[in-house]
């Protein structure tokens, strides 16, 4: 399993599973993530932080209004 592979290199579990989310989309907004992944809100931001120094993800505003 993908995720299990992406655990081995070194992401969390929470990280494997935003980064697997976002690869499924074109983009999506942090509510979003938060319900596709169950992971809380407030926990998706410090993960799309981590994901965004890594060059991994890319923020873009669209209406005002941040998508990943």
């Amino acid at each position: 399993m993908l995720k299990d592979f992406l655990i081995q290199i070194g992401f969390s579990e929470k990280e494997a599973k935003v980064y697997l989310a976002l690869l499924e989309v074109d983009h999506d907004s942090v509510a979003d993530l938060s319900k596709k992944t169950g992971i809380k809100r407030t926990t998706v931001y410090p993960v799309l932080d981590y994901l965004k120094g890594k060059g991994l993800v890319k923020e873009i505003t669209l209406k005002g209004k941040p998508y990943y």
